[in-house]
């Protein structure tokens, strides 16, 4: 896209999932009055139908966790996508890689086209992968599992024939439907019952990629190279202590209403962290918004959202004015 840089600022992505959320949720147009990019992200004022103003902070967590390499591959990939029409949002898996080099990085652009629509309004990006299953011994009825599914492990105990090690490094993330991943689970259980199991079986399964469809011209790619560990959580609450201090202007500016986004990683967004984090810390650090929202793996989440008729436009509108 003319004019665009690479890669993409992650707050610019979270303005606008924002921004559709917004609008969808309280029925009013809004348009952005002024945007500037900040050390915490971006501060902008939104104008709410035709006579209302929304002072907005959006927080960026994902710089600390970032490394010149993921830059270097998150830029190139957003060129591509662009290139080939899309306009997007990818939010990557914590800790997964990039595609780099080719055919990988035609193969991925592709495969958005592909992608499976789900009943929330995201889309899931598929990516085929491999899990390899070892019998360790024929005593026993229990999966030892690294990577993705390891959180799976209890639902195959008493189920497999021994005891077993399943190489799931390569499976970032499960689908969505839990119809999925059932049919995954029994194909592992019958892999388990093969007679070849003792030497290792190669399970075909697919990694699946939160897509948001922006339809507006340019794509982004979000994540994190880090995974997800104790030591990370700690430093994510340190870092948005420090960003919630920086963004502290916005509580200054003269609108209508004040808004708080924090933009973060999260390999489900079921499991994010940021709201967590936030109800943690000191309140007062936050205590002057009237919105707080999070947005990981694509879902825009209210953490702090007032009841019906408590922002002014909750209140109908003037005659002849939206």
């Amino acid at each position: 896209m003319p004019g665009r840089t690479y890669p993409a600022e992650p707050a610019e992505a979270a303005l606008r999932l924002f921004l559709r959320w917004f609008g969808a949720t309280y029925a009013r147009a809004t348009r952005v009055g002024s945007e500037e990019r900040t050390g915490h992200g971006i501060a902008a004022t939104v104008g709410v139908g035709r006579q209302w103003t929304l002072a907005l902070a959006v927080l960026d967590t994902l710089r600390p966790e970032t490394n010149v390499a993921w830059e270097a591959a998150r830029a190139a990939l957003e060129q591509r996508l662009d290139g080939a029409g899309h306009s997007v949002v990818l939010w990557v898996p914590r800790g997964a890689a990039l595609p780099m080099g080719e055919p990988d990085v035609s193969e991925f652009v592709l495969g958005l086209d592909a992608a499976a629509q789900l009943e929330d309004g995201r889309k899931e990006l598929r990516l085929p992968v491999e899990l390899y299953l070892r019998r360790t011994s024929t005593t026993g009825s229990v999966l030892s599992i690294l990577g993705g599914l390891a959180a799976s492990w209890a639902q195959f105990t008493n189920r497999v024939p021994g005891s077993f090690q399943l190489n799931s490094l390569e499976l970032m993330r499960m689908p969505a439907r839990q119809s999925e991943r059932d049919e995954l689970a029994e194909r592992i259980v019958l892999a388990a019952g093969q007679p070849d199991v003792d030497d290792s079986v190669t399970i075909t399964a697919e990694d699946a990629w939160t897509v948001n469809d922006l339809g507006e011209g340019g794509s982004y790619v979000l994540g994190s190279p880090e995974y997800e560990t104790d030591e990370q959580s700690a430093a994510l609450r340190r870092n948005l202590r420090q960003l919630l201090r920086e963004a502290s202007p916005t509580l200054g500016v003269q609108a209508d209403a004040r808004a708080l986004v924090v933009l973060g990683s999260a390999t489900y967004a079921e499991d994010e962290k940021l709201s967590w984090a936030l109800r943690g810390m000191d309140p007062s650090l936050y205590a002057g918004y009237d919105l707080i929202v999070v947005i990981a793996d694509g879902v825009v989440k209210p953490l702090l959202r007032p009841g019906p008729s408590t922002l002014v436009w909750d209140v109908p509108p003037l005659p002849g004015r939206a």
